[in-house]
Protein backbone atom coordinates (compact mmCIF):
# COMPACT_ATOMS: atom_id res chain seq x y z
CA UNK A 1 0.00 0.00 0.00
CA UNK A 2 1.73 3.61 -0.81
CA UNK A 3 -0.87 5.76 0.95
CA UNK A 4 -1.53 9.10 -0.12
CA UNK A 5 0.09 11.10 3.20
CA UNK A 6 2.51 9.80 6.13
CA UNK A 7 3.83 12.54 8.98
CA UNK A 8 7.65 13.01 8.84
CA UNK A 9 8.70 12.84 12.23
CA UNK A 10 11.75 14.41 13.87
CA UNK A 11 14.62 11.76 15.53
CA UNK A 12 12.44 9.81 18.61
CA UNK A 13 16.03 10.89 20.97
CA UNK A 14 15.08 14.27 20.16
CA UNK A 15 11.51 14.22 21.07
CA UNK A 16 12.57 12.18 24.19
CA UNK A 17 15.16 14.73 25.42
CA UNK A 18 12.42 17.20 24.89
CA UNK A 19 9.83 15.19 26.70
CA UNK A 20 12.48 14.71 29.95
CA UNK A 21 12.62 18.59 30.04
CA UNK A 22 9.15 18.79 30.46
CA UNK A 23 9.30 15.75 32.97
CA UNK A 24 10.96 17.85 35.00
CA UNK A 25 9.89 20.83 34.82
CA UNK A 26 6.26 19.80 35.51
CA UNK A 27 4.49 22.35 33.37
CA UNK A 28 2.15 20.42 30.72
CA UNK A 29 0.29 23.95 29.32
CA UNK A 30 -0.23 27.06 29.96
CA UNK A 31 1.60 28.66 27.16
CA UNK A 32 4.89 27.68 28.90
CA UNK A 33 8.74 26.78 27.74
CA UNK A 34 7.69 25.24 24.18
CA UNK A 35 4.68 26.65 23.52
CA UNK A 36 6.50 30.24 23.67
CA UNK A 37 9.38 28.86 21.63
CA UNK A 38 6.93 27.48 19.28
CA UNK A 39 5.56 31.00 18.76
CA UNK A 40 9.00 32.91 18.88
CA UNK A 41 10.38 30.49 16.01
CA UNK A 42 7.47 31.04 14.04
CA UNK A 43 6.90 34.55 14.56
CA UNK A 44 10.74 35.02 13.18
CA UNK A 45 10.14 32.31 9.94
CA UNK A 46 7.35 34.19 8.54
CA UNK A 47 8.20 37.42 9.81
CA UNK A 48 4.65 38.39 11.11
CA UNK A 49 4.24 40.15 14.15
CA UNK A 50 2.33 38.22 16.22
CA UNK A 51 1.75 34.10 16.06
CA UNK A 52 0.31 32.72 19.12
CA UNK A 53 -0.38 28.83 19.62
CA UNK A 54 -3.87 26.95 20.05
CA UNK A 55 -5.00 23.05 20.63
CA UNK A 56 -5.94 23.03 16.50
CA UNK A 57 -6.89 24.79 13.23
CA UNK A 58 -10.27 24.33 13.41
CA UNK A 59 -10.10 26.46 17.06
CA UNK A 60 -7.92 28.49 15.30
CA UNK A 61 -10.18 29.92 12.75
CA UNK A 62 -13.41 29.98 15.36
CA UNK A 63 -11.45 32.34 17.57
CA UNK A 64 -10.01 34.42 15.09
CA UNK A 65 -13.39 34.85 13.36
CA UNK A 66 -14.81 35.32 16.73
CA UNK A 67 -11.84 38.41 17.31
CA UNK A 68 -12.91 40.52 14.90
CA UNK A 69 -16.03 40.66 16.87
CA UNK A 70 -18.66 40.85 13.85
CA UNK A 71 -22.20 40.83 14.57
CA UNK A 72 -24.72 37.43 14.44
CA UNK A 73 -25.60 37.15 11.37
CA UNK A 74 -23.23 38.68 8.96
CA UNK A 75 -22.60 37.27 5.64
CA UNK A 76 -18.89 35.97 5.23
CA UNK A 77 -18.22 34.91 1.85
CA UNK A 78 -16.11 31.80 1.83
CA UNK A 79 -15.33 29.00 -0.95
CA UNK A 80 -17.25 26.14 -1.55
CA UNK A 81 -13.69 24.04 -2.19
CA UNK A 82 -12.12 24.31 1.48
CA UNK A 83 -11.94 21.35 4.02
CA UNK A 84 -15.49 21.32 6.53
CA UNK A 85 -13.37 23.37 9.19
CA UNK A 86 -13.71 26.21 7.45
CA UNK A 87 -16.99 27.09 6.94
CA UNK A 88 -17.62 25.41 10.43
CA UNK A 89 -16.11 28.19 11.97
CA UNK A 90 -17.95 30.97 10.54
CA UNK A 91 -21.13 28.69 12.09
CA UNK A 92 -19.79 28.53 15.24
CA UNK A 93 -19.54 32.10 15.36
CA UNK A 94 -23.25 32.23 14.48
CA UNK A 95 -22.48 34.13 11.39
CA UNK A 96 -24.00 33.27 7.70
CA UNK A 97 -21.83 31.80 4.97
CA UNK A 98 -22.20 32.88 1.85
CA UNK A 99 -20.63 30.52 -0.95
CA UNK A 100 -18.78 31.89 -3.85
CA UNK A 101 -16.90 30.02 -6.59
CA UNK A 102 -13.14 29.02 -7.27
CA UNK A 103 -10.60 29.79 -9.83
CA UNK A 104 -10.32 26.82 -12.28
CA UNK A 105 -6.87 27.32 -12.61
CA UNK A 106 -5.62 28.07 -9.26
CA UNK A 107 -8.35 26.49 -7.30
CA UNK A 108 -8.51 28.91 -4.74
CA UNK A 109 -11.58 31.83 -4.40
CA UNK A 110 -12.09 33.65 -7.43
CA UNK A 111 -11.57 37.14 -6.80
CA UNK A 112 -14.32 38.40 -9.68
CA UNK A 113 -16.50 36.19 -7.94
CA UNK A 114 -15.86 37.97 -4.36
CA UNK A 115 -16.33 41.64 -6.69
CA UNK A 116 -19.77 39.74 -7.58
CA UNK A 117 -20.90 39.14 -4.11
CA UNK A 118 -18.87 41.45 -1.65
CA UNK A 119 -21.81 44.24 -1.25
CA UNK A 120 -23.10 43.63 2.02
CA UNK A 121 -20.79 40.99 3.36
CA UNK A 122 -18.88 41.56 6.51
CA UNK A 123 -15.62 39.28 5.33
CA UNK A 124 -13.80 36.95 3.20
CA UNK A 125 -12.87 33.71 4.87
CA UNK A 126 -10.30 32.46 1.71
CA UNK A 127 -8.14 29.47 1.31
CA UNK A 128 -4.65 28.63 0.37
CA UNK A 129 -5.62 25.77 -0.96
CA UNK A 130 -3.39 22.49 -1.18
CA UNK A 131 -0.96 25.29 -0.12
CA UNK A 132 -1.75 27.59 -3.27
CA UNK A 133 -1.29 31.70 -1.94
CA UNK A 134 -4.76 32.82 -3.09
CA UNK A 135 -4.49 35.68 -5.05
CA UNK A 136 -4.23 38.01 -1.51
CA UNK A 137 -3.40 41.23 -2.99
CA UNK A 138 -6.57 41.36 -5.64
CA UNK A 139 -8.90 39.77 -2.58
CA UNK A 140 -6.99 42.59 0.21
CA UNK A 141 -7.85 45.11 -2.58
CA UNK A 142 -11.77 43.95 -3.11
CA UNK A 143 -12.82 43.17 0.66
CA UNK A 144 -11.19 46.35 2.00
CA UNK A 145 -12.85 48.82 -0.62
CA UNK A 146 -16.15 47.54 0.57
CA UNK A 147 -15.13 48.03 3.88
CA UNK A 148 -15.35 43.89 4.81
CA UNK A 149 -12.37 41.79 6.72
CA UNK A 150 -10.05 39.40 5.47
CA UNK A 151 -8.82 36.24 6.96
CA UNK A 152 -7.14 33.29 5.41
CA UNK A 153 -7.79 30.08 6.57
CA UNK A 154 -3.79 28.99 5.55
CA UNK A 155 -4.22 25.31 7.14
CA UNK A 156 -1.84 23.95 4.36
CA UNK A 157 0.26 27.16 4.24
CA UNK A 158 3.29 26.89 6.48
CA UNK A 159 5.96 27.30 4.44
CA UNK A 160 4.22 29.04 1.29
CA UNK A 161 5.04 32.29 -0.36
CA UNK A 162 3.24 34.79 -2.26
CA UNK A 163 5.68 36.78 -3.93
CA UNK A 164 8.74 37.40 -1.04
CA UNK A 165 6.21 37.44 1.65
CA UNK A 166 5.12 34.18 3.72
CA UNK A 167 1.62 33.29 4.02
CA UNK A 168 1.33 34.38 7.69
CA UNK A 169 1.32 38.09 6.78
CA UNK A 170 -1.44 38.69 4.62
CA UNK A 171 -5.22 39.77 5.64
CA UNK A 172 -6.32 40.20 9.45
CA UNK A 173 -4.81 37.01 10.17
CA UNK A 174 -4.15 33.56 9.25
CA UNK A 175 -4.37 30.55 10.33
CA UNK A 176 -2.09 27.25 10.08
CA UNK A 177 -2.59 23.85 11.06
CA UNK A 178 -0.50 21.70 12.63
CA UNK A 179 -2.32 18.29 12.26
CA UNK A 180 -0.57 14.87 11.21
CA UNK A 181 -1.35 15.75 7.72
CA UNK A 182 0.78 18.85 7.60
CA UNK A 183 4.21 19.72 6.61
CA UNK A 184 5.20 20.96 9.91
CA UNK A 185 3.59 18.81 12.51
CA UNK A 186 2.81 19.31 16.23
CA UNK A 187 0.41 16.32 16.15
CA UNK A 188 -2.70 18.22 16.70
CA UNK A 189 -2.17 22.27 16.81
CA UNK A 190 -2.16 25.42 14.95
CA UNK A 191 -0.95 28.72 14.74
CA UNK A 192 -2.56 31.82 14.31
CA UNK A 193 -0.61 35.11 12.41
CA UNK A 194 -1.88 38.25 12.57
CA UNK A 195 0.07 41.72 12.45
CA UNK A 196 -3.05 43.36 14.52
CA UNK A 197 -2.47 43.86 18.40
CA UNK A 198 -6.38 43.92 18.75
CA UNK A 199 -7.10 40.70 17.57
CA UNK A 200 -3.74 38.94 18.86
CA UNK A 201 -4.93 40.46 22.23
CA UNK A 202 -8.21 39.01 21.95
CA UNK A 203 -7.31 35.67 20.40
CA UNK A 204 -5.25 35.45 23.80
CA UNK A 205 -8.17 35.72 26.26
CA UNK A 206 -10.37 33.76 23.72
CA UNK A 207 -7.85 30.61 23.67
CA UNK A 208 -7.45 30.21 27.59
CA UNK A 209 -11.13 30.62 29.08
CA UNK A 210 -11.45 34.70 28.23
CA UNK A 211 -9.20 35.69 31.19
CA UNK A 212 -5.28 36.07 31.75
CA UNK A 213 -4.27 35.14 35.25
CA UNK A 214 -6.83 36.47 37.35
CA UNK A 215 -9.54 34.31 36.70
CA UNK A 216 -11.73 36.92 35.07
CA UNK A 217 -13.31 36.49 32.13
CA UNK A 218 -13.38 39.21 29.77
CA UNK A 219 -14.45 37.07 27.08
CA UNK A 220 -16.60 34.16 26.53
CA UNK A 221 -13.67 31.83 25.49
CA UNK A 222 -12.50 28.41 25.55
CA UNK A 223 -9.82 26.37 26.33
CA UNK A 224 -7.64 26.50 23.03
CA UNK A 225 -4.93 26.28 24.96
CA UNK A 226 -1.69 24.30 23.38
CA UNK A 227 -0.32 21.34 25.37
CA UNK A 228 3.96 21.34 26.12
CA UNK A 229 4.15 17.75 24.40
CA UNK A 230 2.70 18.93 21.64
CA UNK A 231 4.64 22.36 21.24
CA UNK A 232 7.91 20.45 21.62
CA UNK A 233 6.86 18.12 19.05
CA UNK A 234 6.13 21.27 16.65
CA UNK A 235 9.15 22.90 17.32
CA UNK A 236 11.18 19.93 16.87
CA UNK A 237 9.03 19.80 13.19
CA UNK A 238 8.93 23.55 12.45
CA UNK A 239 12.58 23.80 12.08
CA UNK A 240 13.00 21.25 8.60
CA UNK A 241 10.33 23.75 6.58
CA UNK A 242 12.27 24.22 3.87
CA UNK A 243 13.61 20.87 3.74
CA UNK A 244 9.85 19.80 3.56
CA UNK A 245 9.19 22.34 0.90
CA UNK A 246 11.96 21.41 -1.41
CA UNK A 247 11.28 17.36 -1.13
CA UNK A 248 7.85 17.91 -2.30
CA UNK A 249 8.68 20.43 -4.86
CA UNK A 250 11.11 17.31 -6.11
CA UNK A 251 8.58 15.33 -5.77
CA UNK A 252 5.76 17.33 -8.07
CA UNK A 253 8.47 17.93 -10.54
CA UNK A 254 8.79 14.23 -11.14
CA UNK A 255 4.92 14.12 -10.91
CA UNK A 256 4.60 16.83 -13.59
CA UNK A 257 7.22 15.29 -15.73
CA UNK A 258 5.33 12.19 -16.19
CA UNK A 259 2.08 13.16 -16.52
CA UNK A 260 1.99 16.60 -18.87
CA UNK A 261 1.99 14.58 -21.73
CA UNK A 262 -1.04 12.61 -21.03
CA UNK A 263 -4.13 14.30 -22.93
CA UNK A 264 -6.66 15.53 -20.63
CA UNK A 265 -4.55 15.68 -17.50
CA UNK A 266 -3.50 19.10 -16.40
CA UNK A 267 -2.00 20.49 -12.77
CA UNK A 268 -3.33 23.40 -10.04
CA UNK A 269 -1.79 26.43 -11.01
CA UNK A 270 0.91 27.76 -9.29
CA UNK A 271 2.12 31.51 -10.26
CA UNK A 272 5.67 32.13 -10.91
CA UNK A 273 6.06 34.30 -8.63
CA UNK A 274 4.61 31.75 -5.86
CA UNK A 275 5.41 29.11 -3.92
CA UNK A 276 2.88 26.41 -2.37
CA UNK A 277 3.57 23.46 0.24
CA UNK A 278 2.02 21.26 -2.11
CA UNK A 279 0.47 19.49 1.22
CA UNK A 280 -1.74 17.93 -1.08
CA UNK A 281 -0.73 17.25 -4.94
CA UNK A 282 -4.20 17.47 -7.27
CA UNK A 283 -4.34 16.07 -10.72
CA UNK A 284 -7.38 17.12 -12.48
CA UNK A 285 -8.80 15.23 -15.53
CA UNK A 286 -10.69 15.80 -18.66
CA UNK A 287 -13.76 14.37 -17.60
CA UNK A 288 -15.09 12.33 -14.35
CA UNK A 289 -14.62 8.92 -16.32
CA UNK A 290 -11.05 9.83 -17.17
CA UNK A 291 -10.91 10.25 -13.28
CA UNK A 292 -12.68 7.05 -12.31
CA UNK A 293 -10.60 5.10 -14.57
CA UNK A 294 -7.25 6.53 -13.22
CA UNK A 295 -8.68 6.34 -9.36
CA UNK A 296 -9.56 2.68 -9.75
CA UNK A 297 -6.59 1.41 -11.42
CA UNK A 298 -4.49 2.84 -8.91
CA UNK A 299 -7.29 1.29 -6.20
CA UNK A 300 -6.33 -2.00 -7.63
CA UNK A 301 -2.80 -1.33 -7.41
CA UNK A 302 -2.50 -0.28 -3.86
CA UNK A 303 -2.40 2.99 -3.65
CA UNK A 304 -4.64 5.72 -1.71
CA UNK A 305 -5.83 8.78 -3.51
CA UNK A 306 -8.24 11.36 -2.41
CA UNK A 307 -11.02 13.15 -4.18
CA UNK A 308 -10.46 16.59 -1.97
CA UNK A 309 -12.20 18.73 -1.72
CA UNK A 310 -15.73 17.49 -1.39
CA UNK A 311 -17.55 20.79 -1.52
CA UNK A 312 -18.98 22.30 1.29
CA UNK A 313 -22.44 23.65 -0.36
CA UNK A 314 -23.58 19.73 -1.08
CA UNK A 315 -22.99 19.08 1.86
CA UNK A 316 -26.03 17.93 4.21
CA UNK A 317 -24.76 19.91 6.96
CA UNK A 318 -25.02 23.42 4.87
CA UNK A 319 -27.94 22.77 2.65
CA UNK A 320 -29.71 25.64 4.00
CA UNK A 321 -26.95 28.15 2.79
CA UNK A 322 -26.61 26.57 -0.45
CA UNK A 323 -28.58 29.17 -2.46
CA UNK A 324 -27.23 28.54 -6.18
CA UNK A 325 -24.76 26.23 -8.74
CA UNK A 326 -21.25 26.89 -8.36
CA UNK A 327 -20.09 25.22 -11.72
CA UNK A 328 -16.30 25.86 -11.12
CA UNK A 329 -16.38 23.97 -8.00
CA UNK A 330 -18.81 21.02 -9.32
CA UNK A 331 -16.62 20.91 -12.33
CA UNK A 332 -13.23 20.12 -10.13
CA UNK A 333 -14.62 18.28 -7.81
CA UNK A 334 -15.74 15.53 -10.53
CA UNK A 335 -12.40 15.84 -12.13
CA UNK A 336 -10.27 15.41 -9.27
CA UNK A 337 -7.70 13.51 -7.57
CA UNK A 338 -4.88 13.95 -5.27
CA UNK A 339 -2.15 11.64 -5.27
CA UNK A 340 -0.11 10.25 -2.85
CA UNK A 341 2.92 12.57 -1.41
CA UNK A 342 5.41 12.90 1.14
CA UNK A 343 8.54 13.35 1.99
CA UNK A 344 9.65 9.64 2.33
CA UNK A 345 8.02 8.68 -0.83
CA UNK A 346 10.76 7.66 -3.03
CA UNK A 347 11.27 8.35 -6.62
CA UNK A 348 10.11 4.63 -7.72
CA UNK A 349 6.94 4.67 -5.69
CA UNK A 350 6.16 7.87 -8.21
CA UNK A 351 6.90 6.38 -11.03
CA UNK A 352 4.63 3.42 -9.86
CA UNK A 353 1.79 5.65 -9.24
CA UNK A 354 2.32 7.35 -13.06
CA UNK A 355 2.91 4.20 -14.84
CA UNK A 356 -0.79 3.21 -13.39
CA UNK A 357 -2.65 6.11 -14.50
CA UNK A 358 -0.84 5.49 -17.50
CA UNK A 359 -1.84 2.65 -18.21
CA UNK A 360 -5.76 3.35 -17.35
CA UNK A 361 -5.75 5.50 -19.74
CA UNK A 362 -3.80 4.31 -22.18
CA UNK A 363 -7.07 2.60 -23.97
CA UNK A 364 -9.25 5.88 -23.97
CA UNK A 365 -6.25 7.65 -25.95
CA UNK A 366 -6.07 5.13 -28.89
CA UNK A 367 -2.85 3.81 -28.17
CA UNK A 368 -2.05 0.36 -30.60
CA UNK A 369 -2.06 -2.72 -28.62
CA UNK A 370 1.90 -3.28 -28.01
CA UNK A 371 2.10 -0.24 -26.74
CA UNK A 372 -0.31 -0.66 -24.39
CA UNK A 373 1.13 -3.73 -23.44
CA UNK A 374 4.61 -2.15 -22.53
CA UNK A 375 2.38 0.41 -20.61
CA UNK A 376 1.32 -2.62 -18.47
CA UNK A 377 4.86 -4.10 -18.13
CA UNK A 378 6.41 -0.99 -16.23
CA UNK A 379 4.24 -0.88 -14.47
CA UNK A 380 4.65 -4.41 -13.40
CA UNK A 381 8.26 -3.59 -13.10
CA UNK A 382 7.47 -0.89 -11.03
CA UNK A 383 5.44 -2.75 -8.60
CA UNK A 384 8.40 -5.10 -8.08
CA UNK A 385 10.98 -2.03 -7.37
CA UNK A 386 7.90 -0.54 -5.00
CA UNK A 387 7.72 -4.26 -3.34
CA UNK A 388 11.21 -3.92 -2.74
CA UNK A 389 11.44 -0.98 -1.64
CA UNK A 390 9.00 -1.66 1.47
CA UNK A 391 5.51 0.68 0.86
CA UNK A 392 4.54 2.28 4.02
CA UNK A 393 1.69 1.40 5.48
CA UNK A 394 -1.83 2.89 5.67
CA UNK A 395 -2.84 5.60 8.50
Amino acid sequence: MIPITRPALPPLDEYVASLERIWSSRMLSNFAEYAAALESMAADYLGARYVLSVSSGDIGLILALRSLQLPPRTKVLVPSFTFNSTVNAILWNELTPVFVDIDADTLCVDPAEVARRIDGAGALLATHVFGNPAQVAELARLVGGAGARLVFDAAHGYGSRSGERHVGTFGEAEVFSLSGTKLVTSAEGGLLATSNPEIAERFRYLRAYGFQHDYNSRFVGLNGKMSELHAALGLLTLARVEEAVAVRQALVDRYRARLAALPGVSFQHVAASDRSTYKDFAVLFASGEQRYLAEAALTAAGVQTKRYFRPCHRMEAYRTWSHRPLPVTESTYLRILCLPIFEDLAPEQVDFVCDTIEGALAPRRGLSRPAATGSRRRTAEAAQKVAAIGAPGRR
